[in-house]
C-alpha cells in the first residue's frame, strides 16, 4: 500500500530530518574524509623530508608532497564516501 499522492509507503509520510539531525549527519561525512586526507597528506610530507638531501630541500619537497598527497587524498575520500552510501 501506498499513498495515491506521494507515493510514500510510509504510515505517516516520508520521515523528515530535523536541523540538528541534518548537522550531526554533515559531520559525520566530514569525519569519515578528513582521515583519509590527513593520512595522504602526512604521507607525502614523509615522502619529502626522506627523500630531500638538504635542510631547504627537505622543507620545500615535504610541502610540495603533502599538497600532492592532499589532492589525492581528497578525491579517494570523496570516492570511498560515495560508494559507502551506495549501499543503503
Amino acid at each position: 500500500m501506498s499513498c495515491p499522492h506521494c507515493g510514500s509507503v510510509e504510515p505517516r509520510g516520508p520521515y523528515i530530518h530535523s536541523r540538528r539531525e541534518l548537522r550531526r549527519l554533515r559531520a559525520e561525512e566530514r569525519n569519515d574524509h578528513t582521515p583519509m586526507v590527513m593520512v595522504c597528506g602526512m604521507g607525502g610530507v614523509l615522502y619529502g623530508i626522506v627523500m630531500a638531501s638538504s635542510p631547504l630541500g627537505k622543507i620545500l619537497l615535504a610541502t610540495g608532497y603533502g599538497c600532492l598527497g592532499v589532492l589525492i587524498g581528497v578525491p579517494i575520500a570523496f570516492i570511498i564516501n560515495m560508494t559507502r552510501h551506495l549501499g543503503r
